[in-house]
């Protein structure tokens, strides 16, 4: 795999981790973090951080696991399972105590220098919040 694969590999190791100042030291200064399921955008370095943390606050024991990465040179694409248990408010919702273990898709793309300029986050919502007890099973 090349750099921003590992690059990309890095950064999973430090989420589980909680280093956040390696984490930031990754990602470009005009960087992009997009939560595509909740229409979430945040910008630099500082704010992309707070956005990853917001999940930390969300699941003290968040974890990425089971992850696939797929090398795409300037393009790189993490296919995770997401697991944690929901001891924390979830932005507007309450904690509910219950886990949630969820697929997620993450799309980065890389500056000439390595470090990330922009990272969506795929993920369906719905599933989430019906794990979460914040929303009862889709019919049909």
């Amino acid at each position: 795999m090349g750099a921003n694969a590992d690059n990309h590999r890095r950064s999973i190791d430090l989420f589980n981790a909680r280093d956040w100042d390696a984490f930031a030291a990754d990602l470009a200064a005009d960087c992009e973090f997009v939560d595509e399921a909740r229409g979430i955008s945040v910008k630099g370095p500082q704010q992309a951080v707070e956005f990853e943390q917001g999940w930390v606050t969300a699941f003290a024991d968040a974890a990425i696991t089971m992850p696939r990465l797929i090398d795409g040179d300037s393009t790189t694409v993490l296919l995770f399972t997401g697991r944690g248990t929901n001891d924390g408010p979830l932005g507007p919702l309450p904690a509910s105590g219950r886990p949630v273990s969820l697929p997620f898709c993450e799309v980065r793309d890389y500056d000439g220098d390595g470090k990330v300029l922009r990272s969506a986050l795929y993920y369906d919502q719905v599933s989430m919040l019906t794990q979460l007890g914040h929303m009862p099973e889709p019919q049909g």
